[in-house]
C-alpha cells in the first residue's frame, strides 16, 4: 500500500523482505479481495493499491477519527487554502497554474513554486472530495449495524 505507483513483484518482495513467491501469493490474494490491482506492462506484471479501496479506507479513517463538525471545519480550511492559491496565482484550476509555470518568462524558482502549488491544489481537491463523501455518508460509517 506504500507504493506510489504500481511495482513489479520483485520490488515489492524486496521491500517486504520476503521471497518473490511469497509476495506473489499474497499479492494474488489481495487482487482477489479488491485491495490491490494488477496490470501487465512491458516490464511484466505490476501491482499497486486499488484506488477505490484506498479511497474507502481514507473515508473510513476520517469518520472513525472525527465527528461531523470536525469534518465540516476541515472542509472550510481546505476551501480557504484553495481560494488562497486561486488568488495568489490568479488561476482557476491547477492545470492553469502548471501551464503558467511553463511560460517562457517564468524563472526556474517561480516555476518550481508554481508546480508545488499546483500539486498542493490537486491534493486539496482530493482531500475535499474525501471529506464531502465522509460527511454525506457519515451515518453509514459510524452507526452500528442492527442485528437481523
Amino acid at each position: 500500500m506504500a507504493a506510489a505507483e504500481p511495482q513489479p513483484v520483485g520490488w515489492i518482495a524486496d521491500h517486504a523482505r520476503v521471497a518473490e513467491s511469497t509476495a506473489r501469493s499474497h499479492l494474488d490474494r489481495l487482487v482477489e479481495m479488491g485491495v490491490v490491482t494488477v496490470a501487465d506492462s512491458t516490464e511484466g506484471r505490476q501491482y499497486g493499491p486499488d484506488p477505490g479501496y484506498v479511497r474507502f479506507r481514507e473515508i473510513r479513517d476520517l469518520t472513525s477519527e472525527y465527528d461531523r463538525a470536525d469534518l465540516g471545519e476541515f472542509v472550510v480550511e481546505i476551501k480557504e487554502s484553495i481560494a488562497d492559491l486561486r488568488e495568489e496565482y490568479d488561476a482557476a484550476r491547477p492545470d492553469e497554474l502548471r501551464a503558467a509555470a511553463a511560460e517562457s518568462g517564468v524563472s526556474a524558482a517561480d516555476a518550481r513554486a508554481m508546480q508545488r502549488a499546483a500539486a498542493d491544489w490537486d491534493h486539496y481537491t482530493y482531500r475535499l472530495s474525501l471529506l464531502e463523501d465522509a460527511i454525506s455518508r457519515y451515518n453509514e460509517y459510524t452507526e452500528s449495524p442492527t442485528p437481523a
